[in-house]
């Protein structure tokens, strides 16, 4: 993964550096839009303990879904720069632990419009907090407080992303995009990592 980010940032640099000896910078317009996504994601095993002090060893494994909207604005026809937020949520093991992502930062995108079609590459740096609810038993289906382990702890965040669009229109495009999300800070807390893929439209107001 390593060997791909640094890919992608010596790709950025390049694309970045030919834009600006052949297209003039200065606001070109903007765009905006939401997205859905899903994605697998999986974190290193950890543990957490009940009243009694015993040690239960958990993994956040599974499926996650989400939504989220992205802002950019274009400073010529092939770099766009702008921000974008995002939550994603992982349910895991017997007890349907829950594990919540919320996400956001600044974007940097390299495109390669090619009639109706723009592939493009691009990272986002930022940062967002997970949220954990873990049942230490078998929730039941009434008003009974029942053992659980809540906490939050911060990310900060470098996202490699590439993704293509498709315009419907000069004004509306379809995006699918995928990512694979890092947290730049090694720390004890569990953080599930893993691709996901993201489906939305765009909206487009050029100059």
């Amino acid at each position: 993964m390593q060997k791909i980010i640094t890919a992608l940032f010596f790709t950025l640099i390049h694309l970045s550096a030919f834009s600006q000896d052949t297209i003039k910078w200065g606001y070109k317009g903007y765009s905006g839009g939401m997205f859905i996504h899903t994605g697998y994601v999986q974190s290193k095993s950890f543990m957490v303990y009940d009243l009694q002090c015993n040690a239960i060893e958990q993994q956040i494994k599974g499926a996650t879904f989400g939504i989220g909207g992205k802002m950019s604005i274009y400073l010529n026809r092939y770099f766009r720069v702008g921000g974008e937020g995002y939550f994603s949520t992982c349910k895991y093991g017997a007890y349907k632990n829950i594990c919540r992502i919320g996400w956001g930062g600044l974007t940097f995108d390299v495109l390669y419009p090619v009639k109706k079609w723009a592939p493009f590459i691009g990272v986002t740096l930022g940062g967002g907090s997970a949220t954990h609810l873990i049942f230490i038993e078998k929730p039941q289906n009434d008003q009974w407080a029942e053992s659980v382990v809540y906490f939050r702890n911060p990310l900060y965040i470098v996202n490699p992303v590439i993704g293509v669009e498709f315009f419907t229109s000069s004004r509306i495009s379809l995006l699918f995009k995928m990512d694979y999300m890092l947290n730049i800070f090694k720390t004890d807390h569990p953080y599930p990592q893993g691709v996901r893929f993201y489906l939305g439209m765009h909206f487009y107001q050029k100059k």
